[in-house]
């Protein structure tokens, strides 16, 4: 493949990370607002924090910011311990908000590790 191409692809790739991460404060937000219904409906937000952390495993992964899929998979796996029990303790509820903002750090540093480019946020 050619300089260009490759150059070319390399600016699509990084235009596609900074779009992402625009986003991550929007991201980060709804999991903040499920984690704020669990009083309410604990069996059903509990699943839906589960899939929004697994969603964000994954695409944190496929846009190479490995560490936002890290704390990401780490909410999943906190989620899918306590969504059998149908409700969430104080003590879960704690742990929910520790991996909502270990993400929100990770998509902040990925933010830092793309530039002054990428509007802050989260």
């Amino acid at each position: 493949m050619p300089a260009d191409s490759d150059d070319l692809l390399a600016q699509q790739l990084r235009q596609l990370r900074r779009e992402y991460l625009r986003d991550s404060s929007q991201r980060v937000d709804e999991l903040r607002q499920m984690k704020a219904r669990l009083a309410a409906d604990p069996g059903a937000v509990i699943a839906e924090l589960r899939q929004a952390f697994h969603r964000l495993a994954g695409s944190g992964g496929s846009y190479g910011f490995p560490d936002v899929s890290a704390r990401s998979r780490e909410g999943e796996r906190l989620t899918m311990q306590i969504e059998p029990l149908g409700t969430a303790t104080p003590a879960d509820v704690d742990a929910i908000d520790r991996c909502i903002r270990a993400v929100a750090d990770a998509f902040a540093a990925a933010r830092e590790s793309l530039g002054p480019d990428t509007p802050r946020g989260s």
